[in-house]
């Protein structure tokens, strides 16, 4: 269990790093955007490994149960922000704003911070 929780810290600190440098490279034009969107899919990929196929489907509600720990589901919320705004940078307006929505759902589903 305790190498289980290492390897979730891990993981969420690397997408904290991620998050910084996506953000970063927001507003140096339209194909760093599509990079950064790519980036970010790839960064929620790393984020939950085998389970990324089923966290990105999965419902609100379910999504969270899954996830359990707060840390690394608001890591997945960061991303998935970061991607959305590089989405609306593009001018992909659609999939920006479902992905805000989505976001906007799993944060108010989001497990509690006791974790």
């Amino acid at each position: 269990m305790l190498h289980q929780r290492d390897l979730i810290l891990r993981l969420i600190e690397q997408a904290g790093v991620a998050v910084a440098r996506l953000r970063a490279r927001l507003g140096l034009g339209a194909t760093e955007a599509e990079r950064v969107v790519r980036d970010a899919e790839q960064a929620q990929a790393a984020l939950f490994g085998p389970l990324w196929p089923s966290v990105r489907v999965l419902d609100p509600a379910s999504a969270a149960m899954l996830v359990g720990d707060a840390r690394q589901f608001h890591a997945w919320l960061d991303l998935m922000r970061v991607q959305a705004a590089a989405y609306e940078q593009i001018g992909a307006m659609q999939e920006s704003q479902a992905l805000t929505a989505r976001a906007d759902a799993l944060e108010r589903a989001a497990p509690s911070t006791q974790s």
